[in-house]
């Protein structure tokens, strides 16, 4: 068996090693882009592909990995996420199933890949004709993302218009809450544990029907993809617990068989010091039981310590299942307070924002020059950066396009 393992082994360290020496990261992955909450990251283990996953990183910054656990990414790159596996993999083993066997196989370093699976996206305001959300791409350019939101308007809308009030019209307003709405959406949905999203307060928008029906299949698509990972970790703690009641139950009658045999060796002293009291025997067979019953004694009290050890092995991986749904119904809930008071605001806004013109699109003067604004985090702060229609996006970025005389 141990030699099937290896035999399976090698052309998947060899397969990393490859890995390694050609500098095969993934072509879509920069090593330099700093990992924040939003972004979804893809976890490829070698050496068993089964335990591949995506992992959304949370609002904490934190992912969790079944073997590994919880860690924290946020504010690192990809290659030093890479750099502290050997950290991370201290002592990490699964369990591979062999023709009915089950043999522990320490996981390598050089056996785990990290990569960005998708960016968290970029947000398009301003003058432009569909402002809102937009998927990152890398080398994604501020002229690219202005197209992808339908471009600049032929007209500016009205002079009185300023870019900050068009950054509070209704329709860029409505926008914004429908994308509210949707993750309100989706974090109910995971704090029910329900496979399908409510659209009632979606649908009841009086936003435009195509931006209400992309908000759904997206966050249609959120909810799956959490369902998913939320099925693979119960899974992977059913297996696990099925386990650790199987060691226990083993352990128990190990410790049970050990006590009878105990009581055994217990009665056949006190009958040979009967028989040695009558001198009917010598000293040399009941010298030989009570060694006997020593040894037993020693293998009786082994046997009660592996069954206390595999029974608090088996709370504490009870009590691991139970911590990770109650982190997960939290943080959903969180978010969805913080998300409610963002609609909330949404909709004051929207209703103290009447009086500005109803569409967009009321054409009135020329356009002057546009402008190009980055408001990008770093560190916990905003920078705001002057930016040409060439310039790189990154991910989360939001850009402003305004107009100057």
């Amino acid at each position: 068996m141990h030699q099937f393992l290896m035999h399976n082994r090698i052309p998947m360290l060899a397969m990393a090693m490859l890995f390694a020496v050609l500098g095969m990261a993934p072509a879509h992955a920069e090593d330099g882009y700093i990992i924040g909450p939003g972004d979804i990251l893809k976890i490829n283990f070698l050496s068993n592909p089964r335990l591949d996953r995506n992992l959304r990183v949370a609002a904490n910054g934190q992912v969790f990995v079944p073997i590994i656990g919880k860690f924290n990414v946020s504010n690192q790159t990809i290659s030093e996420l890479q750099e502290q596996l050997p950290v991370l993999l201290a002592g990490a083993v699964y369990r591979e199933r062999v023709d009915g066997e089950f043999f522990l196989v320490t996981l390598q370093p050089q056996d785990v890949i990290l990569e960005v699976a998708e960016y968290r996206p970029i947000y398009v305001d301003g003058n432009v004709q569909t402002p809102g959300r937009q998927s990152f791409s890398v080398g994604m350019t501020v002229r690219q993302a202005i197209a992808a939101a339908g471009g600049i308007p032929t007209a500016q809308p009205s002079a009185d218009l300023t870019p900050a009030a068009l950054r509070n019209h209704p329709n860029v307003l409505m926008a914004q809450l429908v994308g509210v709405e949707a993750e309100i959406a989706v974090q109910r949905a995971i704090l029910d544990e329900a496979g399908e999203i409510d659209t009632s307060e979606l649908e009841a928008l009086r936003a435009a029907p195509n931006l209400v029906a992309d908000a759904i299949k997206l966050a249609r698509e959120q909810v799956g993809r959490s369902s998913e990972i939320l099925s693979a970790e119960l899974s992977f703690f059913a297996v696990s617990v099925r386990e650790g009641e199987a060691r226990v139950m083993a352990a128990l009658r190990h410790e049970e068989s050990m006590a009878r045999i105990l009581q055994t060796e217990a009665a056949e002293v006190d009958r040979l010091e009967a028989l040695f009291e009558q001198r009917i025997v010598t000293n040399d067979p009941l010298t030989a039981a009570r060694r006997n019953y020593l040894v037993v004694l020693q293998r009786s009290g082994d046997a009660q310590i592996d069954r206390l050890e595999a029974e608090a092995s088996l709370r504490a991986l009870v009590l691991r299942r139970n911590e990770t749904l109650r982190e997960r119904a939290n943080q959903a809930q969180d978010r969805l307070q913080e998300l409610s008071r963002q609609a909330a605001q949404f909709r004051a806004q929207i209703e103290l924002s009447t009086g500005l013109p109803a569409s967009l699109d009321t054409a009135s003067t020329q356009l002057g020059t546009p402008q190009f604004s980055i408001f990008r985090l770093r560190g916990g702060r905003a920078r705001e950066i002057d930016a040409r229609p060439e310039t790189h996006l990154l991910p989360g970025d939001v850009l402003n396009v305004s107009f100057g005389r």
